[in-house]
Formats: structure tokens, C-alpha cells, sequence
């Protein structure tokens, strides 16, 4: 995916909800069981004082979501699905939006985040705004064939 499409931001908001986000629930297909397992790994090694890991939670629909511990609200959702304005979309298949959150993990790790000033990307500093990303979206899925 280039950073010119406009789902790249939603991309990388995910990325970094998935990584800073302690009590973490990802809920999801059963074949990302094995890579979140790989991803609580990696972040043990990466940020060796985190005691918290993301846990992972079998779903019957195909969609990825991550969830606050204890809650039924999603924080974030990888589907074709819209979810309500208060949950951060990227309207993506589960298999390809998880080979393009993946990359994106890989690169915000291996640059330190979220132990790093600004290497979390453009706009980071601030709040998310889902409003206008879905604006951004909604018109691009339209404009595609």
C-alpha cells in the first residue's frame, strides 16, 4: 500500500493502538491466533519492560478487531463492515489488512515506537480524527472499480 492511499493513515493508527494499547483483546480468525502469539514475542524482546501483552480471542466474522480488556467496544476494526464512528476503520479484507498492519508493525518496532518522538508518523502528536479519515475513505471506495 502507498502512502498516498487514503486508507494509510488508518493503517498506521492501527498499527499503533495494537501496540501501545496495554489489556489488549484482539479478536479475529483463527489463523491470527499464531501471529499475535509471534507479535507478544516480538514486543517482549522490543520492549522488554512491558509485563502486558495483547491476548488474542477467536471470531466468527471476518474481521479483526481490537478491544479494551473488559469491554465489548471496539478500539479498532480491520472489515469490510463500517463500524460505529467511535472505533478507528480500515476497510480492508482481514488476510491483505493484516499483511499491511503487519508491515506497518514491523516498521514502527524496529523504530522504537512508542518509546520514540515521532516515529509513529505524521499528524501522531495529535487525536485521531475518524471523521475525516472515513471521509477520505468512503470517497476513494466509491471512486474504485
Amino acid at each position: 500500500m502507498r502512502i498516498t492511499d487514503p486508507r494509510w493513515p488508518a493503517v498506521r493508527e492501527f498499527a499503533r493502538i495494537l501496540l501501545r494499547t496495554e489489556a489488549l483483546v484482539v479478536h479475529g480468525p483463527t489463523w491470527l491466533g499464531a501471529k499475535i502469539h509471534a507479535l507478544s514475542v516480538k514486543l517482549g524482546d522490543v520492549q522488554p519492560s512491558r509485563t502486558v501483552f495483547p491476548a488474542f480471542e477467536e471470531e466468527d466474522e471476518d474481521k479483526i478487531s481490537l478491544m479494551l480488556g473488559g469491554t465489548n467496544q471496539p478500539l479498532a476494526q480491520c472489515s469490510t463492515d463500517e463500524p460505529s464512528l467511535e472505533t478507528v476503520w480500515l476497510p480492508m479484507e482481514t488476510n491483505t489488512g493484516w499483511t499491511t498492519i503487519s508491515a506497518v508493525l514491523e516498521d514502527l518496532l524496529d523504530a522504537g515506537y512508542p518509546g520514540c518522538l515521532g516515529c509513529g508518523g505524521s499528524n501522531t502528536e495529535g487525536e485521531w480524527d475518524e471523521t475525516n479519515s472515513r471521509k477520505a475513505m468512503n470517497k476513494f471506495i466509491k471512486n474504485t472499480p
